[in-house]
């Protein structure tokens, strides 16, 4: 999204009454868990799982569109580390992130928030339990997604230059069937976008990786940043393709590793378009003061994040079909310096 003066202006007016934005600027104490030169990892003190990180940039972004590329990259590129850092900390075997897009989505602040807490195998968490699956999308709707797609990728090349692919590449073993038993509206080398044959509402697509099985600690920097973008373009294509408005929201829930409620242990991103006072409600969870010591937990997260660091990678070297499209990326890499 282009961050014309005039949203600039709204987002500095916002930004002085963010709470996470007060945390960043030590104005208000945070149990700071990582942090670099972009983003920051702090330990939520209402934790749903005991190792309850919320990882943010220091910048304010309200919405997922605001969030140029080169941060979006450097914040979800760091993801696998940190993932890792936590699961080590907290000596779990799985794991999963949650974004909430919006007021029906669960979001309550201004300031975009990737949740990341850590699971178990039989921890009875079951917020996440989609097999009540009894949704379906029109034919008529699963086309303009398959068209729009696409496009949207095209559109954002600006935004995410470095991990643009072309073409659909192999879908690996541990995907055939998930490939062969549902509609495939976008895919690429490194991921596969579906629709299911039922959702947990009209419009829930899932998102896998090709190149990671289970755990989403395995993927590099760019493979991550990659997966995530797809992710953010998945959500906003439901989001305008459905209409939801100003009413409206989505939630971005990764599962990776094996878990009651994923219970093949496939590391899977699900996009679930949500409205307001839905049967989805219990997607969130009730805030409430845990009854351990947070700073204990700190502290055996902490030292687990020193080695975590964004490189940035190099773009991968792109086949074009014609001399016209070589052309108009060149101008678009010499507009972007």
């Amino acid at each position: 999204m282009q961050l014309t003066p005039e949203i600039k202006k709204q987002l500095e007016e916002q930004k002085k009454q963010c709470v996470y934005c007060k945390i960043v600027s030590k104005e208000i104490p945070g149990k700071v868990v990582f942090e670099d030169e972009k983003t920051q990892a702090i330990l939520d003190i209402y934790p749903v799982r005991k190792g309850h990180v919320v990882f943010i940039l220091k910048e304010h972004y309200p919405l997922l569109p605001y969030v140029p590329g080169e941060e979006f990259k450097q914040l979800f590129g760091l993801i696998p580390q940190l993932s890792k850092a936590i699961k080590s900390g907290m000596v779990s075997t799985a794991l999963n992130l949650f974004i909430a897009n919006g007021w029906a989505a669960g979001q309550q602040f201004p300031h975009v928030l990737v949740h990341l807490f850590p699971r178990d195998s039989d921890d009875q968490f079951f917020n996440y339990f989609f097999e009540k699956r009894k949704f379906s999308l029109s034919e008529k709707k699963i086309e303009i997604f398959k068209q729009n797609f696409p496009i949207m990728m095209q559109n954002n090349f600006g935004r995410h230059p470095a991990d643009w692919h072309q073409g659909k590449g192999k879908v690996p073993a541990f995907l055939t069937e998930v490939n062969q038993n549902n509609t495939v509206i976008y895919e690429d080398e490194k991921v596969l976008c579906i629709v299911p044959k039922k959702g947990m509402s009209e419009g829930h697509l899932e998102i896998y990786s090709k190149l990671e099985e289970s755990h989403i600690e395995n993927l590099s920097i760019s493979d991550s940043s990659h997966l995530f973008f797809v992710a953010s373009l998945a959500a906003n294509l439901v989001f305008e393709g459905l209409q939801l408005g100003q009413n409206g929201g989505t939630n971005i829930v990764l599962k990776s590793g094996r878990t009651d409620d994923n219970p093949s242990g496939r590391l899977c991103i699900h996009i679930l378009p949500r409205k307001q006072d839905d049967h989805l409600k219990d997607l969130i969870w009730t805030p409430k003061p845990p009854k351990y010591d947070l700073d204990s937990i700190k502290n055996k997260i902490s030292d687990k994040t020193w080695k975590i660091k964004y490189v940035k990678e190099a773009p991968p070297k792109l086949i074009y079909s014609n001399s016209q499209e070589e052309i108009r990326a060149a101008i678009e890499t010499v507009l972007q310096h």
